[in-house]
């Protein structure tokens, strides 16, 4: 399902190509709530078939998936930025890959925020997001939170799932607009996040096809855990490789969560915490979604950061900063103001005169 988003539409992309290398294993299927949209005519040359389904109807998404040994699941949060009801479409999709008998599910999730700030000494100071329509009063990062919860609930009814947890898209520098920026055409770039120092695990969206890709392809990875991230940088170094490869300066703002938390902006608290998360339980979250040489080299080994800046330049296109007339301006004043007058007393003006004089 989800052919038509960026995880499923890598997955689409990804066996296709496993298609046109000479492997027919899989048919592939496509799930969209609207088969004559613009992205499902777009896919439909990679594709056996297209099938219309809801995730809020159990019974299409039941039909939809009949007949099929593996299916993708994914949820999107930010649709309508409403967690109850990405719950509820989680639990539909749980009871609709049960009646059609699937054989092997990969389930796009999370880590469920609430687990870990439990246990942390400053517990207190983690800010509850709240969530509309009655969903979890109690929730930190709501977008991972949903699926981390319905997550757990796929494994502990004992269905056959491969739980998948992906990581921060490289493709955020584009679509979210979190690629160098600046206030003015006389500032430097800037990238601004509330990373600290901290390395975080980055994925192009183009990974995360191959690896649900080879994920089907090996049956012992159901009842586990698989994890992808490209690689894993820190802020510094994501801005000195945007510098690298757009040709201008481009600098890392290392603003505190509270800080980015109050920038005004649809679900910047949401995403202060999930930063705040990344960095403060880092070590697990990276290790969750380390990547074997035997997966990277069945899927085909992964993109670097560097290389998809390259391969997006055109997105990212930086001019060198503008002289700031006012600020020229008012140094130049500042500057003749400071200079010294020299004067030989002939025509020198009498108040400056009588200064010179009373000053000796």
């Amino acid at each position: 399902m989800g052919a038509t988003g960026q995880q499923g539409g890598a997955a689409v992309r990804a066996f296709h190509a496993l298609k046109e290398s000479g492997n027919n294993t899989f048919r592939l299927r496509a799930i969209t709530r609207n088969p004559a949209s613009e992205n499902a005519q777009a896919i439909a040359p990679m594709v056996d078939e297209i099938v219309k389904a809801d995730a809020n109807d159990v019974t299409s998404m039941a039909e939809a998936f009949r007949g099929c040994h593996g299916a993708f699941l994914v949820s999107n949060w930010w649709e309508d930025l409403d967690v109850a009801h990405e719950i509820t479409i989680l639990r539909n999709l749980k009871e609709a890959v049960k009646k059609a008998g699937v054989k092997h599910i990969v389930n796009s999730v999370f880590e469920d925020s609430r687990d870990f700030v439990a246990n942390a000494d400053d517990k207190d100071t983690w800010t509850i997001i709240p969530t509309p329509n009655g969903g979890p009063t109690n929730m930190y990062v709501p977008h991972i939170d949903g699926k981390g919860q319905v997550g757990k609930e796929f494994e502990e009814e004992g269905l056959p799932v491969t739980s998948f947890f992906t990581s921060f898209y490289y493709e955020n520098f584009i679509n979210l607009g979190m690629g160098p920026s600046r206030q003015s055409e006389s500032d430097p770039y800037a990238i601004t996040f509330p990373l600290s120092d901290a390395r975080m695990p980055m994925v192009a969206v183009d990974d995360i096809g191959k690896a649900i890709c080879a994920i089907f392809q090996d049956e012992s990875l159901i009842g586990k855990t698989v994890g992808i991230m490209s690689e894993t940088l820190s802020g510094a170094e994501m801005a000195e490789t945007f510098a690298k490869i757009c040709g201008q300066p481009v600098m890392f703002n290392a603003v505190p969560w509270n800080v980015f938390a109050s920038f005004g902006f649809p679900g910047c608290g949401e995403l202060a915490n999930m930063f705040r998360f990344k960095v403060d339980f880092n070590e697990t979250y990276t290790k969750t979604r380390a990547v074997s040489d035997e997966f990277d080299e069945r899927m085909g080994g992964r993109i670097k950061f560097e290389d998809w800046v390259v391969a997006n330049k055109g997105a990212f296109v930086l001019e060198p900063p503008k002289e700031n007339v006012a600020e020229k301006t008012l140094s130049e004043a500042k500057e003749k103001s400071e200079k010294p007058v020299q004067y030989d007393g002939k025509d020198a003006p009498a108040e400056v005169c009588c200064s010179q004089c009373n000053l000796m």
